[in-house]
C-alpha cells in the first residue's frame, strides 16, 4: 500500500497532531514521516504574535494556554540562571546555578507531561532529550560544577 504523502503533509502543516497519530492513521511508521518532514521542511501551524497563541488549527487543543505558562515558567528560570552566571560571589552564584538547574529538571518534567496529555509530542520525541539531559548531568555534577567555578 502506498502512502498519500500528499495527504499526510497537509494534515501535518495544518493541524497538531502527532507523528505517531498520522502514522497510524496512515499506516507507516512515525519515524517515516518525521524524517521526511525534517527532509522536505514541513512545517507546523507556528506560534503568531505575541500573545503565545498558536495557529487557528490548534486552538481547539487547549495548546495556547499551555504554549503560555511554558513561556512564562522558562522565563522565571531563565532569570535565576542569568543571576547565578553574573553572580559576584562564586559560591552564591554555583548556588542560584543548581537552584536553575534543579527547577529546569522539574519544569521539563512537568512539559513532557503536559504536552503528551495533549497531544501535541510523541512520547518517542522525548527520548533523545532525555539522553541529553543524562549528558548534561554528568556534566554538571558537583565536582565538575565545582572546578568550573574555581577555573580549573
Amino acid at each position: 500500500m502506498s502512502i498519500d504523502w500528499k495527504s499526510v503533509r497537509g494534515e501535518f502543516e495544518a493541524s497538531c497532531v502527532t507523528f505517531v497519530w498520522l502514522a497510524r492513521r496512515y499506516g507507516c511508521k512515525a519515524d517515516t514521516i518525521r524524517k521526511r518532514a525534517a527532509r522536505q521542511g514541513w512545517k507546523r501551524p507556528e506560534i503568531v504574535g505575541g500573545d503565545n497563541r498558536v495557529g487557528p488549527a490548534c486552538a481547539d487543543t487547549g495548546a495556547n494556554e499551555v504554549i503560555g505558562d511554558h513561556r512564562t515558567l522558562w522565563k522565571g528560570v531563565k532569570s535565576r540562571l542569568v543571576r547565578g552566571l553574573h553572580h559576584e560571589d562564586a559560591k552564591s552564584g554555583l548556588d542560584e546555578l543548581k537552584i536553575a538547574k534543579t527547577a529546569s529538571e522539574v519544569l521539563s518534567n512537568v512539559i513532557k507531561g503536559e504536552r503528551l496529555a495533549w497531544g501535541l509530542e510523541d512520547a518517542e520525541e522525548f527520548e533523545d532529550q532525555e539522553e541529553i539531559a543524562s549528558q548534561m548531568d554528568e556534566a554538571t555534577s558537583s565536582a565538575s560544577a565545582a572546578q568550573a567555578v574555581d577555573g580549573e
